[in-house]
């Protein structure tokens, strides 16, 4: 990604709806026209019309069914949005939000477009987590990749081979107990996000008693998983993981406007991107060679990890900030200061964009969002002083 380019770009307005539950108050939504209800409060929040969008870019881990055939072009349409704005869709893995925004930033930065609005999918009601590798009909994802991995214990989901690692580390379930304790504490005492836009609710079966379909859905929801010791490992029965501190799947949508320096207009909670940075690695780091993302971001941005202001990580389980804290040698209290997805449940790429929008809302300095899991890593520097 070199050096910086000359062509700025800037969220002007980012917006995502409450992060509820698997089967809760999101569930009966359609992620096409959910899309549609967050994107177009977006383009209000930024005071301007559809007409000025070039592309929209949408990011999903599992794009199949409702969240399939191109679903961002699906999204343009169901919205009523322009004819001639195309759609696109980035799966990578467990960065699939921020590739996103890094796929729209690299076509502004070329000149390929001017505006372009990014959705991070995460409605696991509707599609659950691994869908897209479980559906079989049409053959087994990865061909025989996966066999050249047998003899040294196979490909693992993140969440094992965080535990691994942890236990590798010489990181305790009392750490990883702790560590969800303070997320959760920090969610809670966090003042709400200006960028969650109450949608209606269309419940599944648990919801919580007493919502309705059309109330409002105006908050997060934080788990209460009562004393942590006492929960059973949730994998191995000498694991560290237990329901406490893995995040589970969660509903949530999240959108954000990317425009070129010349097009922005300065708003609240505006800011430019400063560096990027992608990298990849063995496949059994469950955090994806997160120093080499992070440091071509910082290189890009030309600033020092110390002189950021605030570091958010998408957290898949209590394990995953510990051991991005452990490859950048800094301090874990730095990271997620109001608290991450192992208090509220993870919407896969919606979480990746929900670190920008609520990190944004609080005036500071840099601020470094990541997202890392075993298929890699992606690290974006945001500047607010703009």
């Amino acid at each position: 990604m070199g050096a910086t380019p000359a062509v700025a770009v800037t969220m002007v307005a980012g917006a995502r709806t409450a992060v509820r539950p698997v089967d809760g108050e999101l569930a009966g939504w359609n992620p096409v026209v959910l899309a549609g209800v967050v994107g177009r409060e977006v383009l209000d929040r930024a005071g301007l019309d559809a007409g000025v969008l070039d592309e929209v870019v949408v990011g999903c881990c599992d794009p199949v069914g409702a969240a399939g055939a191109d679903v961002a072009r699906a999204i343009v349409l169901a919205a009523g949005w322009p004819v001639s704005v195309g759609g696109s869709v980035i799966d990578r893995g467990e960065t699939s939000g921020a590739a996103a925004v890094q796929a729209a930033v690299a076509a502004i930065r070329a000149g390929q477009a001017r505006t372009v609005l990014v959705v991070g999918l995460g409605l696991c009601s509707v599609v659950p987590p691994g869908a897209a590798a479980l559906n079989r009909t049409y053959g087994a994802p990865w061909g025989g990749v996966a066999e050249q991995f047998e003899e040294v214990g196979g490909l693992l989901p993140a969440p094992r081979l965080s535990e691994r690692a942890a236990q590798t580390a010489g990181i305790g379930r009392a750490d990883l107990d702790a560590a969800a304790e303070e997320s959760r504490r920090r969610r809670t005492e966090a003042d709400r996000s200006p960028a969650i836009v109450a949608v209606a609710a269309r419940p599944g079966d648990a919801a919580g008693r007493g919502v309705y379909r059309g109330d409002p859905v105006a908050a997060d929801v934080v788990r209460d998983r009562g004393d942590a010791a006492d929960l059973p490992p949730a994998f191995d029965d000498d694991g560290l993981l237990t329901a406490a501190t893995f995040a589970p799947p969660a509903d949530c949508v999240t959108a954000v406007l990317l425009q070129a320096g010349s097009e922005a207009r300065a708003s609240s909670g505006a800011a430019t991107v400063a560096g990027m940075g992608r990298a990849a690695g063995d496949p059994f780091d469950p955090v994806g060679n997160v120093a080499a993302a992070v440091g071509r971001a910082l290189g890009d941005a030309g600033v020092e990890l110390a002189a950021v202001d605030a570091i958010s990580v998408v957290e898949h389980d209590a394990a995953t900030a510990m051991l991005v804290a452990r490859s950048l040698d800094i301090d874990a209290e730095r990271i997620n200061r109001d608290g991450g997805a192992v208090a509220t449940g993870n919407a896969g790429a919606a979480e990746e964009l929900r670190l920008i929008t609520d990190g944004l809302a609080v005036p500071a300095g840099p601020l470094l969002t990541i997202s890392a899991g075993p298929t890699g890593s992606a690290a974006i520097v945001w500047q607010t002083d703009i």
